[in-house]
């Protein structure tokens, strides 16, 4: 396979993988579990200048569902309240306190992923397919555009060649779709476990029965 079609096909793998990872980073600020992904589009502004979580607060996820945020040198929590509250409002927040090594009480930020009730479900659930057949239609058209592509390059070639190299498109463009279909599917069982965890709950909590998830959910965003 000459150099120009070997070049071509990689950058369509590239592009496909790329629809892949949005995607795929999308899936994980549809916050079920505590993503760390999702704390990456924050920013905190502190007197005029912006940063990055990261570089004003130590982030620990305990388990699945919660994240824990501590302020570094001195940062004021408000700040980093107000950042996460911009890219997920629909957080859960509690202030708490711990000793820290003088035996001082320190204050820091727990943050609890909402239970999917029959809302939420049905939000995530939606929001998933949108952006799945979205992430195809994608695929779909830089196949297309892809093979329209070949059609000249390929004209002369020899038949094993160009039989090789229409094989390599057909390859990356149906793993590309088994890919965003495996997201998919993941995401959708994530949704419906969590979804039947709340129904066999014996207690809602109070915290998210008045939340406009529909208002409350930023996701989706492509600059990052």
């Amino acid at each position: 396979m000459n150099n120009y079609i070997n070049a071509r096909l990689q950058e369509f793998a590239q592009k496909i993988n790329g629809y892949n990872m949005l995607f795929n980073y999308r899936m994980m600020n549809l916050c079920v579990k505590a993503e760390p992904a999702a704390l990456v589009p924050v920013i905190v502004t502190v007197e005029g200048k912006q940063f990055d979580l990261e570089e004003v607060a130590e982030i620990r996820r305990p388990d699945d569902y919660h994240f824990e945020i501590r302020a570094k040198n001195e940062r004021p929590l408000q700040n980093i309240i107000e950042g996460i509250m911009d890219v997920h409002p629909e957080f859960i927040m509690e202030k708490k306190t711990e000793k820290d090594l003088e035996d001082k009480e320190v204050l820091y930020l727990s943050y609890k992923m909402p239970p999917v009730n029959k809302d939420r479900h049905d939000l995530l659930s939606d929001t998933t397919k949108v952006f799945y057949d979205e992430c195809v239609a994608n695929i779909e058209a830089a196949h297309t555009k892809q093979e329209a592509l070949f059609v000249e390059a390929l004209l002369h070639a020899p038949v094993d060649e160009a039989n090789e190299a229409k094989d390599g498109v057909k390859t990356l463009y149906d793993n590309g779709k088994d890919e965003a279909e495996k997201l998919y599917n993941a995401k959708i069982e994530e949704i419906e476990n969590a979804y039947q965890d709340y129904l066999s709950s014996d207690q809602e909590n109070d915290d998210t029965e008045d939340f406009d998830f529909s208002k409350g959910m930023r996701f989706g965003r492509t600059d990052y």
